[in-house]
């Protein structure tokens, strides 16, 4: 009686066990490639928001360029025009005899100037009453204040009247050391300094503030302002 071995029931055929291998290794080469696309798309995500930000600041520089250019440009025009009239009205618009019994009828072109103050007096409304108006920047200060204050029939100033504002800030003037006024004198006038003032030339720096990181160069506005009254 020939006697046979029998495969035991518990052993994998080989070509089981082949496929058995490969599906292993398939699924070891899937989660290989899947980390290298996962790293792949991390590496994108990565650049994609670098530019967005960078985008987004530059965006926000410009903006804030844009505001500064805005304002300063709305409170340079304001002081261009107010300037110009100074000295108006003139002691040529009156009567002698008017002008010596209410002297405060005149306006005085120029008070005192420098490179970061400035005082004159004008009829800058038309209403026929003379005011005083100082635009200053302080030592150190970044905001130019605008001071006016009424002048009474008798030459004398009605302090009580005097309105002070905060006219424009981010200024850099001062922090740069760069005037924020000069002039040139009128060679024909007798006046004495800073009467016979002629014209004066407004030089503003501004610092646009971004509103998130956002950094963008200084603003610079630029006014001639020659006097209508001479």
């Amino acid at each position: 009686m020939r006697m046979t071995k029998s495969r035991s029931a518990h052993a994998p055929a080989p070509a089981a066990f082949l496929a058995g291998h490969a599906a292993v290794c398939e699924v070891g080469f899937s989660l290989i490639e899947l980390l290298i696309v996962l790293l792949i798309f991390t590496v994108l995500t990565g650049a994609a928001m670098t530019l967005v930000v960078t985008a987004h600041k530059s965006l926000q520089a410009r903006w804030s360029s844009s505001t500064a250019l805005e304002g300063g440009l709305r409170a340079v025009n304001q002081m261009t025009r107010e300037m110009r009239m100074a000295g108006f009205p003139s002691d040529k618009s009156f009567s002698t005899a008017a002008v010596t019994s209410h002297p405060g009828l005149v306006a005085t072109p120029f008070v005192t100037a420098s490179a970061y103050d400035l005082k004159f007096e004008a009829d800058t409304d038309g209403d026929g009453q003379v005011e005083q108006i100082e635009y200053v920047l302080a030592s150190g200060a970044q905001t130019i204040i605008r001071r006016s204050t009424l002048k009474n029939l008798n030459g004398t100033l009605a302090t009580t009247t005097q309105v002070s504002t905060l006219f424009l800030d981010h200024v850099q003037n001062q922090i740069l050391s760069q005037p924020l006024f000069s002039w040139d004198l009128d060679p024909s006038s007798s006046r004495p300094f800073p009467q016979n003032i002629r014209t004066i030339y407004i030089n503003a720096i501004l610092k646009p503030v971004g509103g998130q990181g956002g950094t963008a160069p200084n603003v610079t506005l630029a006014a001639a302002c020659q006097r209508m009254n001479p």
